[in-house]
């Protein structure tokens, strides 16, 4: 499923993007185009004047200037001398030329009513310029025109190539496609990685809402054989004895049922954002004294010494939910009396590590290995040692764990240098 999802979107992400910087490039492309042709024509307009220039104030041409055009390779000039071609260009010119020179002149009557070749008699000099394109599918920018002189008049023709801007505007595409192609290429790849890594929590998520329903329904099916396992008992049986015990097994079984659910219920909030806090400011000593004396009568009872060290010095409040923070070291508790044999310690200690108040559960049980320590957190997670214990769920540290880092505290395990395990619960401190 989330492979497929992983495609979909790496393709609807990049077709989308890819859309948008078509988009972009080609209004780029377009302005880019449109100033190439500007300039080129701003280009021959420039050169245009300066002959046309050259032609109204000389009388005579000089095959020197006209070399001089003809080296240069920008223009080429047709002059006609009262209609006749320049000698000049008799000698010069070739087939394909004169052919050019024809084509233009008809495209000049054509497109701008100029004929070369008329007599004309208005005294100032008339031009205009067009864009043609000559049989050869060659495209020229073009200039047709008439100067009167003494003798008669001069007939001008003067085109200038643009295949130099075609190749100007070729070589932009083929450039512009190029980095196109590139682009969407790794636009391609950053999105496959991108949105793999947005997948990856989804993916996570997935698997351990799948791994918690699992999980519990696994809880859940014990105690509920139990009942319905008690229920047919109650409906054979007329003993009162008998009866008394299965109800109170039965009594057990739902309670049991009812703290797994709790335990559900606050993981579900939790995970939904949703857990409510009740933060008060709060000497953490305090909290600490209360569950140690809540607990010392029963670890009296297993036969296990507890003791607690609280620095004399004033340390600083602790801003928190006092409930939510119990239930936490309860739960530390409740797993140290479980794994501590008889005769064994448990040990309760405070500290200020600036900016954290630590809180540290030290045990002389039977320890937790480096392989767990990274699983004991995880829901439904259980010990070998703690399989057989039905009181347990393999909730209680992920519990812990949830109602810390919503405190934005930290929780963890670390071996105790005499054996044993030694939990620690950090949390702001706030003068």
């Amino acid at each position: 499923m989330f492979r497929k999802l992983h495609i979909h979107l790496t393709l609807f992400c990049t077709l989308v993007t890819g859309l948008i910087f078509l988009t972009l490039t080609v209004i780029s492309l377009f302005f880019a185009e449109t100033s190439i042709r500007k300039n080129s024509y701003a280009s021959f307009l420039n050169q245009l004047n300066s002959v046309l220039i050259h032609l109204q104030e000389q009388e005579s041409i000089s095959h020197q200037w006209l070399n001089q055009l003809l080296e240069k390779g920008q223009l080429q000039l047709f002059l006609y001398d009262n209609g006749t071609p320049l000698l000049y260009q008799n000698y010069h010119d070739s087939n394909q030329e004169r052919q050019l020179a024809q084509e233009a002149e008809a495209a000049a009557r054509t497109q701008c009513n100029i004929d070369i070749f008329s007599q004309h008699t208005n005294q100032l000099t008339l031009h205009k310029e067009y864009a043609f394109t000559s049989s050869a599918g060659q495209e020229y920018y073009a200039s047709a025109g008439v100067i009167p002189k003494k003798n008669g008049c001069l007939g001008i023709l003067i085109l200038s190539s643009l295949k130099e801007q075609q190749s100007q505007i070729q070589y932009l595409r083929f450039v512009v496609c190029l980095t196109g192609i590139a682009a969407l290429f790794l636009l391609f790849l950053f999105s496959r990685s991108f949105i793999r890594r947005l997948i990856i929590p989804l993916e996570k998520s997935q698997k351990r809402q799948t791994h918690f329903i699992a999980s519990a329904s696994h809880e859940l099916r014990a105690p509920l054989s139990v009942l319905r396992s008690g229920l047919e008992v109650l409906e054979k049986t007329e003993d009162p004895a008998k009866q008394a015990h299965t109800i109170a097994l039965l009594q057990d079984e739902g309670l049991r049922m009812q703290n797994l659910i709790r335990d559900m219920l606050l993981l579900a909030n939790s995970d939904s954002g949703e857990l409510p806090l009740r933060r008060e400011f709060w000497q953490p000593d305090s909290i600490l004294l209360h569950v140690f004396e809540n607990y010392e009568p029963l670890a009296a009872k297993k036969s296990i010494r507890l003791s607690i060290q609280i620095p004399e010095e004033l340390l600083p409040n602790c801003c928190c939910d006092r409930e939510r923070i119990i239930q936490v070291f309860s739960i530390l508790l409740n797993n140290a009396l479980s794994y501590t044999p008889e005769g064994g310690k448990i040990h309760l200690s405070l500290a200020y590590e600036k900016p954290f108040l630590a809180f540290r559960f030290t045990d002389t049980g039977c320890g937790i290995s480096d392989r767990e320590k990274h699983l004991i957190f995880d829901r439904f997670y259980r010990s070998d040692q703690a399989h057989s214990d039905r009181e347990h769920f393999g909730l209680g540290l992920c519990i812990a764990k949830e109602i810390v880092t919503s405190h934005q505290g930290r929780i963890g395990v670390e071996n105790n240098p005499t054996g044993g395990s030694c939990f620690y619960v950090k949390l702001p401190g706030q003068k």
